[in-house]
Protein backbone atom coordinates (compact mmCIF):
# COMPACT_ATOMS: atom_id res chain seq x y z
CA UNK A 1 0.00 0.00 0.00
CA UNK A 2 1.40 3.40 -0.98
CA UNK A 3 1.85 6.21 1.55
CA UNK A 4 -0.98 8.13 -0.12
CA UNK A 5 -3.33 5.13 0.03
CA UNK A 6 -2.42 4.54 3.68
CA UNK A 7 -3.05 8.18 4.54
CA UNK A 8 -6.43 8.08 2.80
CA UNK A 9 -7.45 5.08 4.87
CA UNK A 10 -6.36 6.86 8.08
CA UNK A 11 -8.66 9.69 7.05
CA UNK A 12 -11.49 7.47 5.86
CA UNK A 13 -11.68 5.69 9.19
CA UNK A 14 -12.55 9.03 10.79
CA UNK A 15 -15.93 9.41 9.13
CA UNK A 16 -19.26 7.62 9.56
CA UNK A 17 -21.72 8.40 6.79
CA UNK A 18 -25.44 8.15 6.16
CA UNK A 19 -27.30 7.89 2.87
CA UNK A 20 -30.82 7.75 1.45
CA UNK A 21 -32.35 4.57 0.06
CA UNK A 22 -32.64 0.91 0.98
CA UNK A 23 -29.48 -0.32 -0.76
CA UNK A 24 -25.89 0.82 -0.55
CA UNK A 25 -25.40 3.53 -3.22
CA UNK A 26 -22.78 2.86 -5.87
CA UNK A 27 -21.34 6.33 -5.26
CA UNK A 28 -20.70 5.40 -1.63
CA UNK A 29 -19.05 2.12 -2.65
CA UNK A 30 -16.73 4.06 -4.95
CA UNK A 31 -15.96 6.49 -2.14
CA UNK A 32 -15.09 3.55 0.10
CA UNK A 33 -12.77 2.07 -2.52
CA UNK A 34 -10.76 5.28 -2.38
CA UNK A 35 -10.90 6.07 1.33
CA UNK A 36 -11.86 2.96 3.33
CA UNK A 37 -14.76 4.48 5.27
CA UNK A 38 -15.00 4.08 9.03
CA UNK A 39 -18.66 3.14 9.02
CA UNK A 40 -22.27 3.81 8.17
CA UNK A 41 -25.28 5.01 10.17
CA UNK A 42 -28.74 3.76 9.19
CA UNK A 43 -32.12 5.44 9.76
CA UNK A 44 -35.79 4.57 9.27
CA UNK A 45 -35.44 5.76 5.69
CA UNK A 46 -33.03 2.86 5.06
CA UNK A 47 -34.88 0.04 6.86
CA UNK A 48 -38.09 -1.72 5.84
CA UNK A 49 -38.00 -5.39 6.93
CA UNK A 50 -35.60 -7.88 8.56
CA UNK A 51 -34.70 -9.50 5.24
CA UNK A 52 -33.93 -6.14 3.61
CA UNK A 53 -31.87 -5.13 6.67
CA UNK A 54 -29.86 -8.36 6.49
CA UNK A 55 -29.09 -7.78 2.80
CA UNK A 56 -28.11 -4.15 3.38
CA UNK A 57 -25.90 -4.86 6.39
CA UNK A 58 -24.12 -7.73 4.64
CA UNK A 59 -23.25 -5.33 1.81
CA UNK A 60 -21.97 -2.74 4.32
CA UNK A 61 -19.79 -5.35 6.07
CA UNK A 62 -17.49 -5.39 3.03
CA UNK A 63 -16.67 -1.68 3.31
CA UNK A 64 -13.57 -0.30 5.02
CA UNK A 65 -10.82 -1.69 2.75
CA UNK A 66 -10.01 -4.50 5.17
CA UNK A 67 -10.95 -2.71 8.39
CA UNK A 68 -14.47 -3.78 9.51
CA UNK A 69 -16.87 -0.80 9.41
CA UNK A 70 -19.08 0.48 12.18
CA UNK A 71 -22.71 -0.26 11.29
CA UNK A 72 -24.57 2.13 13.55
CA UNK A 73 -28.12 3.06 14.45
CA UNK A 74 -30.02 5.21 16.96
CA UNK A 75 -32.02 2.52 18.74
CA UNK A 76 -32.75 4.20 22.07
CA UNK A 77 -36.39 3.18 22.45
CA UNK A 78 -39.57 5.24 22.31
CA UNK A 79 -39.58 8.09 19.82
CA UNK A 80 -35.98 7.42 18.79
CA UNK A 81 -36.36 3.90 17.39
CA UNK A 82 -35.31 3.22 13.81
CA UNK A 83 -36.09 -0.48 13.39
CA UNK A 84 -39.39 -1.68 11.87
CA UNK A 85 -41.66 -4.43 13.11
CA UNK A 86 -41.23 -7.21 14.19
CA UNK A 87 -38.17 -5.91 16.10
CA UNK A 88 -38.81 -5.35 19.81
CA UNK A 89 -39.35 -1.64 20.41
CA UNK A 90 -38.93 -0.47 23.99
CA UNK A 91 -40.64 2.65 25.32
CA UNK A 92 -38.71 5.85 26.08
CA UNK A 93 -35.94 5.28 28.60
CA UNK A 94 -37.80 7.22 31.27
CA UNK A 95 -39.62 3.89 31.72
CA UNK A 96 -36.36 2.21 32.69
CA UNK A 97 -35.63 5.13 35.00
CA UNK A 98 -39.00 4.80 36.73
CA UNK A 99 -38.64 1.02 37.03
CA UNK A 100 -35.28 1.72 38.57
CA UNK A 101 -33.56 -1.67 38.77
CA UNK A 102 -30.16 -2.49 37.34
CA UNK A 103 -31.36 -5.96 36.35
CA UNK A 104 -34.15 -4.52 34.19
CA UNK A 105 -31.82 -1.94 32.64
CA UNK A 106 -29.31 -4.67 31.81
CA UNK A 107 -32.03 -6.85 30.28
CA UNK A 108 -33.25 -3.98 28.10
CA UNK A 109 -29.68 -3.32 26.88
CA UNK A 110 -29.10 -7.03 26.28
CA UNK A 111 -32.33 -7.49 24.29
CA UNK A 112 -31.62 -4.46 22.11
CA UNK A 113 -28.03 -5.69 21.73
CA UNK A 114 -29.09 -9.21 20.74
CA UNK A 115 -31.54 -8.05 18.10
CA UNK A 116 -29.08 -5.52 16.69
CA UNK A 117 -26.14 -7.92 16.67
CA UNK A 118 -27.93 -10.79 14.92
CA UNK A 119 -29.05 -8.27 12.26
CA UNK A 120 -25.52 -7.09 11.51
CA UNK A 121 -25.34 -3.90 13.59
CA UNK A 122 -22.34 -3.34 15.85
CA UNK A 123 -22.84 0.23 17.13
CA UNK A 124 -25.80 1.78 18.94
CA UNK A 125 -25.84 5.54 19.52
CA UNK A 126 -27.30 5.01 22.97
CA UNK A 127 -27.85 5.37 25.85
CA UNK A 128 -28.76 9.00 26.42
CA UNK A 129 -26.76 10.12 29.47
CA UNK A 130 -28.34 13.59 29.61
CA UNK A 131 -30.21 14.69 32.73
CA UNK A 132 -33.91 15.48 32.31
CA UNK A 133 -33.74 18.76 34.23
CA UNK A 134 -35.46 21.29 31.95
CA UNK A 135 -39.22 20.75 31.40
CA UNK A 136 -39.04 23.04 28.34
CA UNK A 137 -36.47 20.85 26.58
CA UNK A 138 -37.94 19.85 23.18
CA UNK A 139 -35.39 17.20 22.26
CA UNK A 140 -34.41 15.20 25.39
CA UNK A 141 -37.24 14.91 27.94
CA UNK A 142 -38.40 11.30 28.26
CA UNK A 143 -35.40 10.06 26.27
CA UNK A 144 -33.39 10.58 29.46
CA UNK A 145 -33.37 8.00 32.23
CA UNK A 146 -33.82 10.53 35.02
CA UNK A 147 -33.08 14.00 36.34
CA UNK A 148 -30.86 12.38 38.99
CA UNK A 149 -27.18 12.00 37.96
CA UNK A 150 -26.75 8.92 40.16
CA UNK A 151 -29.74 7.15 38.60
CA UNK A 152 -28.52 8.00 35.08
CA UNK A 153 -25.07 6.69 35.97
CA UNK A 154 -26.26 3.45 37.58
CA UNK A 155 -28.87 2.50 35.00
CA UNK A 156 -26.77 3.80 32.09
CA UNK A 157 -23.99 1.45 33.17
CA UNK A 158 -26.34 -1.55 33.03
CA UNK A 159 -27.72 -0.57 29.61
CA UNK A 160 -24.17 -0.22 28.26
CA UNK A 161 -23.10 -3.57 29.68
CA UNK A 162 -26.15 -5.26 28.19
CA UNK A 163 -25.35 -3.87 24.74
CA UNK A 164 -21.62 -4.58 24.87
CA UNK A 165 -22.07 -8.11 26.24
CA UNK A 166 -23.84 -8.73 22.92
CA UNK A 167 -21.06 -7.33 20.67
CA UNK A 168 -22.64 -3.90 20.17
CA UNK A 169 -20.64 -0.77 20.99
CA UNK A 170 -22.62 1.63 23.20
CA UNK A 171 -22.15 5.34 22.55
CA UNK A 172 -23.11 7.62 25.46
CA UNK A 173 -24.59 10.96 24.45
CA UNK A 174 -24.75 14.01 24.28
CA UNK A 175 -21.55 15.15 26.03
CA UNK A 176 -21.28 17.17 28.17
CA UNK A 177 -25.09 17.35 28.49
CA UNK A 178 -28.08 18.38 26.38
CA UNK A 179 -30.68 18.05 29.15
CA UNK A 180 -30.63 21.57 30.56
CA UNK A 181 -31.43 23.35 27.27
CA UNK A 182 -34.62 24.68 25.68
CA UNK A 183 -33.91 24.28 21.95
CA UNK A 184 -33.15 21.59 19.35
CA UNK A 185 -29.71 21.54 17.73
CA UNK A 186 -31.23 19.95 14.61
CA UNK A 187 -32.90 23.31 14.00
CA UNK A 188 -30.37 25.92 15.14
CA UNK A 189 -28.05 27.22 17.82
CA UNK A 190 -28.55 25.83 21.33
CA UNK A 191 -27.02 27.22 24.51
CA UNK A 192 -26.62 25.82 28.02
CA UNK A 193 -26.14 28.54 30.63
CA UNK A 194 -25.02 26.28 33.49
CA UNK A 195 -21.86 27.39 35.28
CA UNK A 196 -18.67 25.38 34.93
CA UNK A 197 -19.14 24.08 38.48
CA UNK A 198 -22.71 22.97 37.75
CA UNK A 199 -21.58 21.18 34.61
CA UNK A 200 -18.78 19.41 36.45
CA UNK A 201 -20.97 18.34 39.38
CA UNK A 202 -24.20 17.50 37.54
CA UNK A 203 -23.94 16.93 33.77
CA UNK A 204 -20.54 15.21 33.91
CA UNK A 205 -21.36 12.95 36.86
CA UNK A 206 -22.58 9.99 34.75
CA UNK A 207 -19.65 10.24 32.36
CA UNK A 208 -17.08 10.49 35.15
CA UNK A 209 -18.57 7.46 36.90
CA UNK A 210 -18.71 5.33 33.74
CA UNK A 211 -15.20 6.28 32.66
CA UNK A 212 -13.85 5.51 36.14
CA UNK A 213 -15.46 2.08 35.88
CA UNK A 214 -13.96 1.58 32.40
CA UNK A 215 -17.40 0.83 30.95
CA UNK A 216 -17.77 3.61 28.37
CA UNK A 217 -15.90 3.17 25.07
CA UNK A 218 -17.52 5.83 22.87
CA UNK A 219 -18.95 9.29 23.55
CA UNK A 220 -20.98 11.55 21.25
CA UNK A 221 -20.36 15.30 21.44
CA UNK A 222 -23.37 17.60 21.40
CA UNK A 223 -23.62 20.73 19.24
CA UNK A 224 -24.59 22.79 22.30
CA UNK A 225 -22.73 25.97 23.27
CA UNK A 226 -21.54 26.10 26.88
CA UNK A 227 -20.40 29.72 27.27
CA UNK A 228 -18.95 29.10 30.73
CA UNK A 229 -16.69 26.45 29.17
CA UNK A 230 -16.07 27.87 25.67
CA UNK A 231 -17.61 31.21 24.70
CA UNK A 232 -16.91 30.71 20.97
CA UNK A 233 -17.62 27.16 19.83
CA UNK A 234 -20.16 24.36 20.40
CA UNK A 235 -18.96 21.24 22.20
CA UNK A 236 -18.38 19.21 19.04
CA UNK A 237 -15.92 21.82 17.75
CA UNK A 238 -14.42 22.85 21.07
CA UNK A 239 -10.96 21.95 22.33
CA UNK A 240 -12.01 23.24 25.75
CA UNK A 241 -14.74 20.58 25.84
CA UNK A 242 -13.01 17.66 24.08
CA UNK A 243 -9.44 18.09 25.33
CA UNK A 244 -10.32 19.97 28.53
CA UNK A 245 -13.44 18.28 29.93
CA UNK A 246 -13.58 14.91 28.16
CA UNK A 247 -9.92 13.94 27.96
CA UNK A 248 -8.36 15.80 30.91
CA UNK A 249 -11.14 16.37 33.46
CA UNK A 250 -12.92 13.03 32.91
CA UNK A 251 -9.90 11.04 31.73
CA UNK A 252 -11.74 9.46 28.78
CA UNK A 253 -9.44 7.40 26.54
CA UNK A 254 -12.00 5.98 24.14
CA UNK A 255 -13.43 7.19 20.84
CA UNK A 256 -15.26 10.51 20.60
CA UNK A 257 -17.67 11.20 17.75
CA UNK A 258 -19.68 14.28 16.84
CA UNK A 259 -23.43 14.45 16.61
CA UNK A 260 -24.53 14.80 12.97
CA UNK A 261 -22.45 17.65 11.56
CA UNK A 262 -25.16 18.42 9.01
CA UNK A 263 -27.48 19.75 11.74
CA UNK A 264 -28.37 23.42 11.48
CA UNK A 265 -26.57 24.18 14.75
CA UNK A 266 -23.41 23.66 12.67
CA UNK A 267 -24.33 24.33 9.04
CA UNK A 268 -26.01 27.68 9.79
CA UNK A 269 -22.75 29.00 11.25
CA UNK A 270 -19.81 27.21 9.59
CA UNK A 271 -18.82 26.07 6.13
CA UNK A 272 -17.91 22.39 5.74
CA UNK A 273 -14.24 23.30 5.37
CA UNK A 274 -14.25 25.55 8.45
CA UNK A 275 -16.15 22.96 10.50
CA UNK A 276 -13.69 20.23 9.48
CA UNK A 277 -10.70 22.32 10.55
CA UNK A 278 -12.31 23.24 13.88
CA UNK A 279 -13.25 19.63 14.65
CA UNK A 280 -9.76 18.43 13.75
CA UNK A 281 -8.10 21.07 15.92
CA UNK A 282 -10.44 20.28 18.81
CA UNK A 283 -9.40 16.62 18.87
CA UNK A 284 -12.55 15.00 17.48
CA UNK A 285 -11.95 11.37 16.44
CA UNK A 286 -14.94 10.64 14.15
CA UNK A 287 -17.00 12.98 11.97
CA UNK A 288 -20.65 11.91 11.72
CA UNK A 289 -22.16 13.04 8.38
CA UNK A 290 -25.65 11.61 7.97
CA UNK A 291 -27.02 12.84 4.65
CA UNK A 292 -25.09 14.42 1.80
CA UNK A 293 -22.43 12.73 -0.33
CA UNK A 294 -20.91 16.01 -1.57
CA UNK A 295 -20.40 17.22 1.99
CA UNK A 296 -18.95 13.87 3.06
CA UNK A 297 -16.45 14.12 0.20
CA UNK A 298 -15.59 17.69 1.23
CA UNK A 299 -14.79 16.56 4.77
CA UNK A 300 -12.47 13.82 3.46
CA UNK A 301 -10.72 16.16 1.02
CA UNK A 302 -10.30 18.87 3.66
CA UNK A 303 -8.72 16.35 6.02
CA UNK A 304 -6.41 15.32 3.18
CA UNK A 305 -5.29 18.93 2.77
CA UNK A 306 -4.63 19.13 6.52
CA UNK A 307 -2.50 15.97 6.29
CA UNK A 308 -0.29 17.67 3.69
CA UNK A 309 0.70 20.34 6.21
CA UNK A 310 4.16 19.27 7.51
CA UNK A 311 3.57 21.17 10.76
CA UNK A 312 0.79 18.75 11.82
CA UNK A 313 2.47 16.08 14.01
CA UNK A 314 2.13 12.43 12.94
CA UNK A 315 0.71 11.50 16.37
CA UNK A 316 -2.36 13.65 15.74
CA UNK A 317 -3.29 11.20 12.97
CA UNK A 318 -2.11 8.01 14.67
CA UNK A 319 -3.83 8.45 18.05
CA UNK A 320 -7.43 8.69 16.75
CA UNK A 321 -6.85 5.78 14.37
CA UNK A 322 -5.43 3.66 17.18
CA UNK A 323 -8.45 4.36 19.37
CA UNK A 324 -10.84 3.47 16.54
CA UNK A 325 -9.02 0.24 15.61
CA UNK A 326 -8.68 -0.88 19.24
CA UNK A 327 -12.42 -0.43 19.81
CA UNK A 328 -13.26 -2.35 16.67
CA UNK A 329 -10.95 -5.20 17.69
CA UNK A 330 -12.45 -5.28 21.17
CA UNK A 331 -16.06 -5.67 20.03
CA UNK A 332 -16.19 -6.91 16.45
CA UNK A 333 -16.25 -10.48 15.18
CA UNK A 334 -14.77 -11.48 11.83
CA UNK A 335 -18.08 -12.65 10.41
CA UNK A 336 -19.42 -10.90 7.32
CA UNK A 337 -22.62 -12.90 6.89
CA UNK A 338 -25.81 -13.03 8.95
CA UNK A 339 -27.32 -16.24 10.31
CA UNK A 340 -30.86 -15.53 9.18
CA UNK A 341 -32.45 -18.50 10.91
CA UNK A 342 -30.97 -17.49 14.27
CA UNK A 343 -31.91 -13.85 13.66
CA UNK A 344 -35.52 -14.76 12.91
CA UNK A 345 -35.72 -16.65 16.21
CA UNK A 346 -34.46 -13.69 18.24
CA UNK A 347 -36.05 -10.66 16.58
CA UNK A 348 -39.30 -9.82 18.35
CA UNK A 349 -39.08 -12.95 20.53
CA UNK A 350 -42.02 -13.42 22.87
CA UNK A 351 -39.93 -12.87 26.00
CA UNK A 352 -38.46 -9.67 24.56
CA UNK A 353 -41.92 -8.28 23.80
CA UNK A 354 -43.18 -9.29 27.24
CA UNK A 355 -40.46 -7.27 28.98
CA UNK A 356 -41.15 -4.23 26.78
CA UNK A 357 -44.87 -4.45 27.54
CA UNK A 358 -44.19 -4.78 31.27
CA UNK A 359 -42.13 -1.56 31.24
CA UNK A 360 -44.95 0.35 29.56
CA UNK A 361 -47.53 -1.01 31.96
CA UNK A 362 -45.42 -0.23 35.04
CA UNK A 363 -44.96 3.38 33.88
CA UNK A 364 -48.66 3.81 33.11
CA UNK A 365 -49.58 2.47 36.56
CA UNK A 366 -47.10 4.83 38.21
CA UNK A 367 -48.45 7.80 36.28
CA UNK A 368 -52.03 6.84 37.21
CA UNK A 369 -51.08 6.69 40.89
CA UNK A 370 -49.38 10.08 40.67
CA UNK A 371 -52.40 11.61 38.92
CA UNK A 372 -54.72 10.16 41.57
CA UNK A 373 -52.51 11.46 44.36
CA UNK A 374 -52.42 14.93 42.78
CA UNK A 375 -56.23 14.93 42.56
CA UNK A 376 -56.52 13.93 46.21
CA UNK A 377 -54.06 16.65 47.23
CA UNK A 378 -56.09 19.29 45.33
CA UNK A 379 -59.33 18.09 46.92
CA UNK A 380 -57.70 18.24 50.37
CA UNK A 381 -56.60 21.83 49.71
CA UNK A 382 -60.17 22.76 48.69
CA UNK A 383 -61.51 21.32 51.94
CA UNK A 384 -59.19 23.42 54.10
Amino acid sequence: MSNLSRMKQKIGQRIIVGFHGETLPKELMRLDEEWGLGGVILFKRNLTSPEQIFDLNESIMHLGRGIPPFIGIDQEGGRVSRLPEPFTIFPDMVCVGHQGTVSMAYEVGAIVGRELSVSGFNLNFAPVLDLNTNPNNPIIGDRALSHDPQVVSTLGRSLIQGLQDNQVVACGKHFPGHGNTDADSHLGRVECRLSREEILNQELFPYRSLVDDEVLNMVMLSHVHYPHIDKDYPASLSSEVIQGLLRTEIGFRGVCISDDLEMKAITDHYSIEEMTHLAFDSGLDIYLMCHTLDQQVEVLETLMKISENPQVPKAIWDSPLRRIIELKKQIFTNENTIDRTHAAELIGAREHVRISRRLREDLNKKRSRLAEQNTQDLEAEDDE
